[in-house]
């Protein structure tokens, strides 16, 4: 039961909270390779590592054994995608081995930072470069039922993204922080983006 409860439980956080990336703008044209510049929709060139079309990405690849060694991840399962991030987008998650947070990858495949920027509001999106990735950090306090979450959003292609979250669980300890969601998050970001620049 407890296999199948935290993808519920994703799917039901993120679609929660995937009111932010509303709107269909269209995905760019651009093919998958190894590219040092794209252009997301209406904006100047992003420098990237690698442009990585993520429509065909499951991203539970991501998560490699040494990653998994490493950052001492537990389990490593498929979730429910969240309509919002558009058609065909794809979700990983579950937990560590310390289980102070949950964590998840979601495919964005309808949406740019510019659209981030613009449903979340700009003085709430951070910028924090991942692994040579511009990336946009958003923070959510727990409110009500509601767990607090920390989301890392890597611009790893033109009008897609990669959602890092980290979520802190229903019945966190004081050691479970948004802060240290935060940090925890830009690890495993880090690691993903790493693999993803090598695919």
């Amino acid at each position: 039961m407890r296999r199948l409860a935290v993808p519920l439980l994703l799917a039901v956080v993120l679609t929660g909270c995937s009111s932010q990336e509303a709107g269909k703008p269209s995905a760019g044209d651009q093919a998958s390779g190894a590219p040092t510049t794209g252009t997301s929709a209406a904006a100047a060139p992003v420098n990237r590592p690698k442009a990585v079309d993520l429509k065909t990405l499951d991203p539970c690849t991501l998560i490699t054994p040494e990653t998994k060694t490493a950052l001492s991840i537990r389990t490593v399962e498929p979730g429910s995608p969240a309509p919002a991030y558009g058609e065909g987008s794809k979700a990983c998650g579950a937990s560590f081995e310390d289980r102070k947070y949950v964590w998840g990858l979601d495919t964005i495949l309808n949406g740019g930072p510019d659209v981030l920027k613009k449903n979340a509001g700009e003085a709430k999106v951070a910028e924090v470069p991942v692994a040579g990735y511009p990336g946009y950090q958003t923070k959510q306090e727990t409110v009500g039922g509601k767990p607090g979450s920390c989301r890392l959003y890597l611009d790893v292609h033109d009008g897609q993204m990669l959602l890092v979250t980290m979520i802190l669980p229903f019945a966190a300890g004081p050691e479970s922080t948004l802060d240290g969601a935060c940090e925890r998050g830009k690890t495993l970001a880090t690691a993903v983006a790493t693999t993803l620049a090598a695919k």
